[in-house]
């Protein structure tokens, strides 16, 4: 119920506050931040880097990566400006976004056991579909900046926006229609309708309710990061299965059940220290190096973190993987 129902009310009173008084977005957006953002990025690397075993086996993803990926991102930047950067992160992040609530609510389905969810194509794309017309609205409003950067969007016509929320529409009808039946032959899974609801009031409160882009990213962005580090967490507490390992001491200890007070504050102490490092020096010794100025900087830096955060999670998160699906206890 925290994770499904807790973490939305969060992240749209967020974004409503916000809107309520604008002052409050950068004392939130930094909350969000330090408390979640950061440490979200951080919990990527517990599947990476805190045991030996796991170093081994994502080496390249460690160590050969983040440097082509930096490259990239300077090139962009420089060459094309920082709103070549900006664009790409609007709508990479979104998809990854989308993805990674897809990958939950699979979760989710995979643990329903033998209850009926409906025709799996008209799962997705009724899933899809609050997503796509979200971005779809934010890109018919055509903001030109986004978190303090220039910004360009595809233009979309008034026309295919209407298209795509009549679609929506009869999507969402298909979907409820299946689930009533679902729920009238005793076959119906609570908490995996529970998380699709879930998912599609968040999308609609961040693209499409907020006529803001910079607020509707805070509502999801916070929505995001929660998700990801409480599904990190129960990753690890499951693979070590309540036991202290010796081969992954460190890990395995934080992780075990009763010490998630213990495993946050560990993920959040290691994520400030690194992100002041970066700010403190790394910026500065960027900045220098390619005569640019400290926002450009600063920048280059995020969106390769994020980038590298974007991939990262693309290959190391896929539920076809039996290990992953093991350590999650799905069919």
């Amino acid at each position: 119920m925290f994770f499904i129902v807790a973490i939305p009310m969060i992240a749209i009173a967020s974004g409503l506050l916000v809107t309520y008084d604008n002052n409050l977005f950068l004392p939130v957006l930094a909350a969000d931040l330090w408390i979640l953002g950061y440490h979200h990025v951080v919990a990527t690397y517990t599947r990476l880097t805190f045991d030996k075993q796991s170093f081994l086996e994502n080496k390249a993803l460690v160590l050969y990566l983040p440097p082509a990926v930096a490259l990239a991102v300077v090139l962009l930047a420089t060459l094309g400006g920082p709103w070549v950067v900006t664009t790409i992160y609007l709508y990479w992040q979104w998809y990854h976004y989308t993805r990674q609530s897809e990958g939950i609510s699979k979760a989710y389905a995979g643990r329903s056991g033998n209850k009926q969810l409906g025709q799996s194509q008209i799962l997705r794309l009724a899933f899809y579909s609050v997503p796509i017309t979200g971005i779809l609205a934010v890109s018919h409003r055509s903001p030109d900046h986004f978190l303090f950067f220039p910004l360009k969007t595809f233009p979309v016509p008034e026309l295919a926006l209407n298209i795509a929320i009549a679609a929506t529409v009869i999507l969402l009808a298909i979907w409820l229609f299946e689930q009533v039946k679902a729920y009238r032959l005793k076959t119906f899974s609570l908490p995996y309708v529970l998380y699709v609801v879930s998912h599609i009031t968040v999308y609609f409160f961040a693209y499409i309710y907020h006529r803001e882009l910079n607020y509707g990213w805070l509502t999801i962005n916070i929505w995001h990061n929660a998700q990801y580090i409480l599904f990190v967490w129960l990753y690890n507490n499951r693979r070590f299965g309540g036991r202290a390992n010796d081969a992954q001491r460190f890990l395995s200890t934080i992780s075990q059940n009763g010490r998630f007070a213990l495993y946050f504050v560990t993920c959040l102490t290691i994520s400030t220290l690194i992100y002041f490092l970066i700010i403190a020096f790394l910026s500065p010794v960027v900045s220098a190096a390619f005569t640019l100025t400290a926002t450009m900087a600063g920048l280059i830096i995020y969106q390769t973190i994020n980038f590298h955060h974007y991939i990262v999670d693309s290959l190391i998160w896929k539920l076809r993987k039996p290990k992953l699906r093991q350590n999650l206890g799905l069919a």
